[in-house]
């Protein structure tokens, strides 16, 4: 048993050395591949020219997918309500990433008796450009609203990939569920956007 385990983890180091490789020689060879495909022609090359596309774009999925730093402050400053109770709170992943949330209370009539609404918001941007949003969503639902930052996002650590958005939000629901004055029978989930996948997961 002990073998086995030592070759799977041999094995596994071998083979992510292996794509690690293979990505930088995708890399390095793409413009090369393309001036001989220019110059000579071939099947064998405009395959391989394929692969390295292919390599580049797999390995860059995260960048071309995830827009954070949109607009250019979205990292550095995340808007705060005013005048409205609310707490401005940090949470752990299971692999450790702190993320940000923000609770906003609704004090009307059966506050106590009131839904949470979980907030994934879209793409570009941080919890604090939804603001505007959420608050509607208060007033007129007389709901509390808890607004999540991804990692990578706002003031949350990490960089975004689609396991780590998964992550986030059973984060975000295991903390809900621990809280004493919310009604954990009344939790509904709302995404906007790259949100929905995340509320649908």
């Amino acid at each position: 048993m002990e073998k086995s385990w030592m070759l799977w983890t041999f094995v596994k180091r071998w083979l992510l050395a292996l794509a690690s490789w293979s990505w930088s020689l995708c890399r390095i060879c793409l413009l090369p591949l393309i001036v001989t495909f220019h110059l000579y022609g071939g099947i064998l090359l405009l395959i391989l020219i394929f692969v390295s596309i292919a390599g580049i774009l797999y390995k860059f999925q995260d960048v071309l997918l995830y827009f954070p730093e949109q607009p250019s402050s979205s990292r550095l400053y995340v808007p705060m309500p005013t005048g409205i109770p609310h707490e401005n709170i940090f949470i752990k992943t299971k692999d450790g990433v702190l993320l940000n949330l923000i609770l906003l209370r609704y004090t009307g009539d059966n506050a106590a008796y009131s839904p949470t609404i979980i907030y994934f918001h879209g793409n570009a941007g941080n919890i604090g450009h939804r603001l505007p949003n959420a608050l509607l969503m208060l007033v007129n639902l007389k709901v509390n609203l808890i607004l999540v930052d991804y990692r990578g996002y706002g003031k949350s650590e990490g960089e975004a990939s689609e396991e780590g958005l998964y992550l986030d939000s059973e984060a975000v629901l295991d903390y809900v569920m621990t809280r004493s004055d919310l009604d954990k029978t009344k939790i509904f989930l709302f995404g906007r956007s790259l949100g929905g996948a995340v509320a649908i997961h």
